[in-house]
């Protein structure tokens, strides 16, 4: 048995495996005797050196023996006035040790899988974290009421991505939207023009600043005085 891959192994059940403190304690003082004896198949030491080694009284070192047996760790049997017979389940599978359970040979490999895969599941929420966060121009297109994205229209919009890139092209059909003129001919008059401040800030916020008015901008108005607004909206974006 090599101690320091028994412990190193401990370590790594203990991650998946509930074990209360005593019972390691007393793991750890069965596992520094049973070296000393020379790694014999079987040993024997008494309760009350037992006490001594962990600090544990008769009553609870009798009670996590008990529950390093269940959980597979040691086996013993006790013995009217003699001291009990133990045996240390090692984590390593060998002939002597044919009851350690299948797997935990392995645990080493397991415990790295499971970390694999809690990183795996932590990167997959953040990606849908951020594919919720973000839309996109052709998304913002049908959502906010632009009309049904066509091939022509799509090829239109994909082109103002490419010559202004998708943060500006959100920032003018944001404005497009708020000024009510949901059109891709208004929606460029904004990035073409050199004398109004495109926006520093992503089309994303725009966006959000947009959804903070709600749906029902110009609602309410005369056709007169929509038309009215929109016309002056124009002529501010020189269009």
């Amino acid at each position: 048995m090599n101690y320091i891959k028994e412990i190193n192994a401990f370590y790594d059940w203990l991650e998946i495996n509930e074990l209360s403190p005593s019972a390691i304690n007393l793991w750890y003082a069965l596992m520094h005797i049973n070296n000393k004896a020379g790694w014999t198949d079987t040993f024997t030491v008494a309760e009350s050196v037992l006490c001594v080694k962990t600090g544990l009284t008769d009553r609870t070192l009798r009670k996590v023996r008990n529950e390093l047996k269940q959980k597979g760790r040691i086996d013993f049997i006790s013995r009217k006035g003699k001291a009990p017979i133990y045996k240390m389940i090692s984590f390593e599978r060998t002939e002597s040790n044919s009851e350690l359970p299948q797997g935990l040979e392995n645990i080493s490999e397991l415990r790295s899988a499971l970390i694999k895969l809690n990183k795996t599941k932590q990167k997959d929420k953040e990606d849908e974290e951020d594919k919720r966060a973000l839309v996109n121009p052709f998304q913002f297109y049908e959502q906010e009421g632009f009309g049904q994205l066509s091939g022509f229209v799509a090829d239109k919009l994909g082109s103002l991505v490419d010559d202004y890139g998708e943060s500006l092209v959100l920032h003018a059909m944001g404005e497009a939207v708020l000024y009510g003129a949901r059109n891709l001919k208004y929606v460029e008059s904004i990035l073409k023009n050199p004398n109004k401040k495109r926006g520093e800030e992503s089309g994303q916020k725009v966006y959000q600043h947009r959804r903070s008015y709600g749906r029902s901008t110009g609602k309410g108005k005369s056709v007169e005085q929509a038309y009215r607004e929109l016309e002056e909206a124009r002529r501010a974006w020189g269009g």
